[in-house]
C-alpha cells in the first residue's frame, strides 16, 4: 500500500536485535522526567520519561540508533538527511500522554539545526499497551499510527500531532528530528516517488535507456533542490 501523502512508515527500521538491545539498556538506564526536553508549549502538554541523556547507556543506544539510520534504505530515501538530532528514548507508562502539539522549528545547541522531519520508532508492539496512538494532522485528515515493534513513521514537522494517554502497560518509542538536505516537502515526495520508480523500472527489466533517463531526472532534481 502506498504511503499516507508526505508521512512515510518505515518497516523494521530497528531490527530485533538492535531493539531488544535498545529495550533491555531502557530499562536499566537513568530517567529523567520528560518535560526538560519540552519547548515553551511542552511543559504544559507532555508527562513522559525519557533516558538521561548523560548517562553511559545512554551513548551506545545512540551510536545503535544512529547506525541503524544510516544503514535503512528506505529511511535516506524519504528523509534525504543532512544532520539528525540525538534521539530520545521516551517511556509512557499508565497515565502518560503528549497532548496536541507542534515540534520547534530550529532544535539543538547554537547554531540551531533547522526541524524538516519527525521521526518516532515504536519499540514495542500495540498489544503492550492500551491507548498511545500516535496521531497526525495532515491537509488529507488525520492519520493514526500504533505500529509493530522495530517499524517508524516520518513526518513533517509542522504537522500537528499528540500521543493519547496509556490506559494499560507501557508505551517505549524513540523520537528525534531531522534536516533534510531537501527542505520542501513536495519535493521530497518527489525525489521519493522517482526511487521508486527506479526500483520499478529496475525490477521491470526496463533497457538501460529508460532506466539512464529515470535516474538523470531524479538526481538532476537533487542537484537543483538540495542545499548542502
Amino acid at each position: 500500500m502506498r504511503r499516507k501523502p508526505l508521512v512515510a512508515v518505515l518497516r523494521q527500521l530497528l531490527d530485533p536485535t538492535t531493539r531488544e538491545a535498545i529495550v533491555k539498556d531502557m530499562a536499566r538506564a537513568p530517567m529523567v522526567d520528560g518535560r526538560q526536553s519540552a519547548g515553551t508549549l511542552g511543559q504544559d502538554l507532555k508527562s513522559t520519561r525519557q533516558v538521561d541523556t548523560k548517562s553511559d547507556l545512554y551513548r551506545g543506544m545512540l551510536q545503535r540508533v544512529m547506525a541503524a539510520f544510516q544503514a535503512h534504505g528506505e529511511f535516506n530515501k524519504h528523509a534525504i538527511p543532512r544532520r539528525i538530532l540525538p534521539p530520545l528514548f521516551a517511556s509512557y507508562g499508565e497515565g502518560a500522554y503528549y497532548k496536541r502539539h507542534v515540534d520547534n522549528a530550529l532544535m539543538g545547541p547554537f547554531p540551531s539545526m533547522r526541524t524538516d522531519l519527525s521521526i518516532t520508532v515504536f519499540l514495542n508492539g500495540p498489544d503492550d499497551y492500551e491507548g498511545g496512538t500516535l496521531s497526525l494532522e495532515t491537509p488529507f485528515g488525520t492519520q493514526e499510527y500504533r505500529l509493530e515493534a522495530g517499524d517508524a513513521v516520518l513526518y513533517p514537522t509542522h504537522y500537528p500531532h499528540w500521543v493519547t494517554e496509556i490506559t494499560r502497560g507501557e508505551r517505549l518509542a524513540i523520537v528525534t528530528w531531522i534536516e533534510s538536505l531537501v527542505q520542501d516537502p513536495l519535493q521530497r515526495d518527489v525525489a521519493a516517488d522517482l526511487a521508486d520508480l527506479m526500483e520499478w523500472a529496475i525490477e521491470e527489466n526496463l533497457d538501460q535507456d529508460a532506466l539512464l533517463r529515470i535516474e538523470k531526472i531524479r538526481l538532476t532534481l537533487l542537484k537543483m533542490w538540495a542545499k548542502t
